[in-house]
């Protein structure tokens, strides 16, 4: 009995123990379900308020679309009238219409066009236009280069020449090509003509190309030896504007080559090559606060030099010649010319020299005219 018992009782506990372990796995379970539902309950409403706000973008899609009808039935009504009007107004008034489609369509600018072709065909002699003939030896491209362009605009055929897209096949761009080409061949010399008559048959832009690149290939070392030459430019016996315009134009092409010289370098390299009798114009330039342009510095030293002239020689001094013959006298020494340290021109000392010997004539005789015409000149030491 006792046997059996505790096998009874054995046999409740492990039934007790796996109720327990099944209960325990079945809250795990509802507590899985609980948090499974939550997530999903949580997805749903998610996708609920997208399902809402893809709802709400499409009405207002269809609102825009129904304003978009009404906007556009609106403009064909406008339109409608529009056309109405022009209809009723080209009825009563056919002249102004007329007028008025004439001066706002593309058709006049092309007749513009066509009469300015017209215009540079029936030019006899371009150099009336283009008073510049390029040459190698002359440094003036960048000067040819500004006439011809402007030209070329004034008659409306820039496009041949910067433009690489030729149109051979267009009967009026073909004729008008040849006067550009014409053009180019009559305003550079020789030389550059033989260079270009190397193609065949060119066209104006192939033209244009072939005179840049003589001027402007290997520019580094033509930029190095004109740069040496525009550097050692010295004055010698030319004159102001012939001095002047040979700098200006060696800066000139130096700005072709890619160095362009400043404008203060320009008026430091013209003083510096001055000859002996402009020493004291460089002095007195170089001195001014703020220093001047070139331009200035050119009006400066041509006046200067027109102050340099040869003076006449005044008619007392040809008597006082005259009367120093009949004594052994030493000769009387030219009126001086204008040095560097003093800062006079040639005209002022005359005229100084002149007044002197009048004075002093004028004590020694009375001041009677013959008596100041008869005395010696100043530069002559007294007896």
């Amino acid at each position: 009995m006792a046997a059996a018992g505790s096998s009874t009782a054995a046999a409740a506990a492990k039934l007790r123990d796996e109720a327990l372990s099944a209960a325990k796995r079945l809250e795990d379970e509802a507590s899985s379900l609980r948090s499974t539902n939550s997530e999903r309950s949580q997805q749903l409403e998610e996708a609920a308020t997208i399902l809402k706000s893809a709802a709400d973008a499409q009405e207002r899609v269809r609102a825009a679309a129904d304003a978009l009808d009404k906007e556009r039935a609106a403009a064909d009504a406008l339109e409608q009238q529009a056309a109405a009007l022009r209809t009723r107004v080209r009825t009563e008034f056919p002249d102004a219409d007329a007028d008025a489609e004439d001066t706002y369509s593309a058709s006049s600018e092309t007749e513009a066009v066509a009469r300015l072709h017209s215009q540079a065909a029936a030019v006899q002699n371009i150099k009336n236009l283009i008073p510049i003939v390029l040459d190698l030896q002359a440094s003036n491209y960048s000067k040819w280069r500004g006439y011809v362009l402007l030209i070329l605009g004034r008659f409306a055929l820039k496009e041949h020449v910067l433009s690489n897209v030729p149109r051979p096949y267009d009967p009026a761009w073909s004729r008008m090509d040849c006067v550009v080409l014409s053009w180019i061949f009559n305003t550079i010399s020789a030389d550059l003509l033989d260079v270009i008559h190397e193609h065949d048959a060119p066209t104006a832009r192939e033209a244009w190309l072939g005179l840049e690149q003589q001027f402007l290939n290997n520019r580094e070392s033509r930029a190095m030896l004109l740069d040496s030459e525009f550097r050692t430019l010295c004055q010698g016996a030319l004159s102001v504007d012939d001095y002047c315009r040979k700098m200006k134009s060696m800066a000139d092409a130096l700005a072709d080559l890619g160095e362009p010289v400043l404008d203060r370098t320009l008026v430091l390299n013209v003083l510096r090559g001055l000859n002996e009798r402009f020493q004291f114009m460089s002095q007195l330039i170089t001195r001014q606060k703020p220093f001047p342009p070139f331009v200035d510095v050119r009006a400066d030293l041509r006046l200067a030099e027109l102050n340099m002239g040869t003076p006449s020689v005044p008619p007392s001094a040809l008597v006082a010649a005259a009367a120093s013959t009949k004594a052994p006298t030493p000769t009387s020494p030219a009126p001086p010319r204008p040095q560097a340290a003093a800062g006079q021109t040639a005209a002022g000392q005359v005229f100084s020299n002149t007044r002197g010997r009048r004075r002093r004539g004028g004590r020694g005789s009375g001041g009677s005219p013959g008596s100041a015409q008869s005395s010696t000149p100043s530069a002559t030491p007294p007896l």
